[in-house]
């Protein structure tokens, strides 16, 4: 092969990559796809960490005469849902602005529908849905805090096993009103007079 031959094989090489980029540019700039990775982003930074500190707690934690371990698992679970409810207030750290790492990263950012930003209560009423997960977690943990053979067990099967599909479920919708909603907000931004926007 000639090397005029070679140099127009890598023009046509990157003239089509080029065109493959511009062609899947417009769908990762997609504010559906940002908030997909973002909240992706966000939920990974809480669970992963809560997840590495309950597993531990669970094994070596003392089990009696009360579960330590759960009564632990518990709080870590609380604590991962506090995060959850709160994490779109306008914080001021550093260079998150207002934002989670997820958002930040996306260049997005939840406001008011007037474009002001939130207050604690609109986050907490936006993120109910994602964050019941976790609450459910803290509940049942919270069944094998006192060691009463019986009543963990019933419990986990019938309440808490019902409670997490029915949050699985909430929780798949939200990511479908995302997609297919006006102006790509769920029902938590329904609920709490917010909407996702480009920063």
């Amino acid at each position: 092969m000639s090397e005029t031959e070679n140099n127009n094989s890598k023009i046509d090489i990157q003239a089509l990559i080029k065109q493959k980029l511009a062609s899947v540019e417009p769908f990762i700039e997609s504010i559906t796809v940002k908030r997909f990775i973002g909240t992706f982003i966000d939920m990974v930074l809480i669970a992963v960490p809560a997840v590495l500190i309950a597993l531990p707690a669970t094994l070596l934690l003392p089990a009696s005469p009360v579960n330590f371990g759960a009564l632990f698992n518990c709080l870590i679970f609380c604590a991962a849902a506090g995060l959850v409810l709160v994490k779109d207030m306008p914080f001021q750290f550093s260079i998150f602005d207002g934002q989670t790492p997820g958002k930040k990263s996306m260049h997005l950012r939840v406001t008011d529908l007037e474009g002001k930003p939130i207050t604690m209560q609109m986050s907490i009423m936006r993120n109910i849905i994602p964050a019941s997960p976790f609450i459910i977690s803290a509940l049942s943990t919270l069944l094998y805090v006192l060691p009463i053979p019986l009543i963990p067990g019933l419990a986990s099967l019938f309440i808490i096993l019902p409670l997490f599909l029915l949050t699985t479920f909430a929780n798949l919708f939200e990511l479908y009103k995302i997609y297919t909603g006006a102006q790509n907000r769920r029902w938590g931004d329904n609920l709490a007079g917010t909407i996702v926007i480009n920063d």
